[in-house]
């Protein structure tokens, strides 16, 4: 599988040469994974599928317009602004790959889901934004061969809401690195959060790169793009 990062910003004011544009990924030039801009539906993918409805992942949200493409679209929840969405209910196959959802914590009000996707013998996680993924929807899982996942915030903890006995918000990257480094060969950081443009890129990239111990961590910037 080629997976090119569309985007690496969350959603978020500062940005920087490299790291303009907001989620979305590109697997071999057929599936899109969010469409944090308008712009990636000129890549004409084959079908679409949706982590979750924020502005940064879905363009189309504050403007409420519709999205309409004639793309087979997949997303883990009904929402007004798409009529012709395919709501996720287990496994699913499109254009020759496999995907296993994986309920993720995220959003107080919007249904999360991360995605395990499979060609022939290769596996890739694309996490989305995460707040926490319980254990238990990580067990048993074959190992994979890259896992992609956020970078809003580099402090341990993230920024973590709580409303009664709901969590949402966005966990710390040394925390996902906990959770995730037993699943795979390596990571990948996008979605970086504004503490990435308080220093220059190269630098914040360096205090990722100072987590890695037992498997590389690579920092993503817009375009970039990885084969497993």
């Amino acid at each position: 599988m080629k997976i090119k990062i569309l985007g690496t910003r969350g959603k978020i004011e500062p940005k920087a040469e490299d790291h303009v544009n907001h989620t979305g990924f590109l697997i071999d030039d057929k599936i899109l994974i969010d469409v944090g801009e308008e712009k990636y539906m000129d890549k004409h993918p084959k079908a679409v599928v949706f982590t979750h409805f924020h502005p940064d992942h879905a363009f189309f949200v504050p403007n409420k317009e519709k999205f309409i493409p004639k793309t087979p679209l997949f997303g883990p929840e009904a929402h007004d602004l798409i009529p012709q969405l395919k709501v996720i209910s287990g496994k699913f196959e499109v254009e020759g790959y496999t995907f296993t959802p994986i309920p993720v914590i995220h959003a107080l009000r919007l249904k999360s889901l991360g995605y395990i996707i499979k060609k022939a013998e290769k596996r890739i996680f694309i996490t989305g934004d995460v707040a926490w993924i319980e254990k238990a929807n990580l067990a048993d899982l074959p190992p994979l061969d890259l896992v992609i996942t956020e970078a809003t915030f580099i402090k341990k903890g993230g920024r973590i809401n709580r409303k009664k006995d709901r969590i949402f918000g966005h966990t710390g990257v040394p925390n996902l690195i906990r959770l995730l480094s037993p699943l795979t060969k390596k990571i990948v950081f996008c979605h970086y959060g504004e503490w990435f443009f308080e220093d220059t890129p190269h630098n914040s990239k360096q205090k990722i790169k100072a987590l890695e111990k037992e498997i590389p961590l690579v920092p993503a910037h817009d375009g970039m793009e990885m084969e497993v």
